[in-house]
């Protein structure tokens, strides 16, 4: 058992509660990690916020779509995302549901691991920003000696668009 953060309602942030939840043990394919982190993104806000397309037959729904954690359990045969994997590894994980919370049980596939130079809260708030900026970068083919701008360039992935940019060998703009 273990506490997890879940929306009981639509709204604000009193529609959150701290419950306990079952933490089920990974199968084949699964990781179960430990948080230490959980990302914060406006998505996770967007999901519960109240708006015409709420469905109330999703309700409680569990918070939090990245953590930054140690793997505590693998299910059999199993191997994250990036290779590897083993009791005691620092990792981080996103595109799940729940990141909220004490511990939780994901897909491998969503699981890889924790750059050492990061500590568990900056890798929690990495993946979700970072790959929308590198799919931005990919579709729009942006190579060196290009010239992006971006507006909105204060945000979490404006900024990550500019440093992956950068780091391509474009020249950088940036808005905000």
């Amino acid at each position: 058992m273990a506490k997890r953060w879940v929306a009981t309602d639509f709204g604000d942030l009193d529609v959150l509660a701290f419950v306990d939840a079952e933490v089920p043990d990974p199968g084949p394919g699964e990781v179960t990690i430990a948080v230490r982190a959980a990302g914060m993104n406006p998505a996770d806000y967007k999901r519960f916020a109240k708006g015409p397309a709420n469905d109330p037959s999703v309700l409680p729904w569990p918070v939090g779509y990245e953590v930054s954690g140690v793997i505590e359990a693998l299910g059999p045969d199993t191997e994250i995302a990036s290779g590897g994997g083993a009791v005691g590894d620092e990792v981080l994980a996103f595109r799940l549901a729940g990141g909220y919370a004490e511990r939780i049980t994901v897909p491998a596939a969503a699981v890889f691991a924790k750059p050492p130079a990061l500590d568990h809260p900056a890798a929690a708030n990495l993946l979700l920003a970072g790959t929308t900026a590198g799919e931005m970068l990919h579709v729009t083919a942006v190579r060196a000696g290009d010239t992006v701008v971006v507006h909105g360039a204060s945000g979490a992935v404006g900024v990550s668009v500019l440093q992956q940019a950068r780091a391509l060998g474009a020249r950088c703009v940036g808005t905000a």
